[in-house]
C-alpha cells in the first residue's frame, strides 16, 4: 500500500499510554498501553520485491523493513501514525507501509524464523519495544478472556 492513498492512521489512545508507562512504569501503566496496543492499527514499512519463478512467473514479495538496537538485536518497525513514520523516513525513500494489528505481528513473528526479537514501536519517538513472547504473552490473554466472556 502506497502511503499518499493510505488511510489516516493514528492513535492517540496508545501514545498517551505509551508516554504514561514512560513516566510511571507500573503494572496500572503497562496494562493500560497493552490493552490500548491490542486495539491498535499501525504502520509497518515494507520493501515489495518481484520475483521471477520459472512454474508461475514473477511473483509479489513483500519484506518487512526492521532496525537494530545498541545490542543489535533486530526488530521490527511500527509507528502509530505517519507522523512517526517521517522520523524514520527522513530521507523520503519509503512511500509503502501495511497497516499491521498485534495479531498481524504475531501471525508473522510466529512464522518467521530470521532471529528477529519482536517488534519497536515508534523508534524515534516513545521507543517501546515488544518483544515476540511478550506479544504471545499478550495474544493469549485476550484469547482466554474473550473465551470466559462467551462461556458466561
Amino acid at each position: 500500500m502506497n502511503l499518499s492513498d493510505n488511510e489516516e492512521i493514528r492513535n492517540p489512545k496508545l501514545v498517551a499510554a505509551m508516554q504514561a508507562m514512560l513516566k510511571h512504569d507500573n503494572e496500572q501503566t503497562r496494562s493500560q498501553m497493552a490493552a490500548e496496543l491490542l486495539d491498535s492499527r499501525l504502520l509497518s514499512p515494507v520493501q515489495q520485491q518481484t520475483i521471477l519463478t520459472e512454474q508461475s512467473g514473477p511473483a509479489r514479495r513483500v519484506r518487512f523493513m526492521d532496525i537494530k538496537n545498541t545490542e543489535g538485536d533486530k526488530y521490527y518497525l511500527a509507528f502509530t501514525g505517519l507522523d512517526e513514520y517521517a522520523k524514520w523516513n527522513d530521507e523520503d525513500k519509503h512511500n509503502e507501509a501495511m497497516i499491521m494489528t498485534l495479531d498481524d505481528f504475531g501471525n508473522i513473528l510466529i512464522r518467521q524464523l530470521n532471529g528477529l526479537k519482536g517488534f519497536v514501536v515508534n523508534p524515534y519517538g516513545e521507543n517501546i519495544s515488544i518483544s515476540k513472547d511478550l506479544l504471545l504473552s499478550l495474544l493469549k490473554q485476550r484469547e482466554a478472556k474473550m473465551e470466559a466472556e462467551r462461556g458466561n
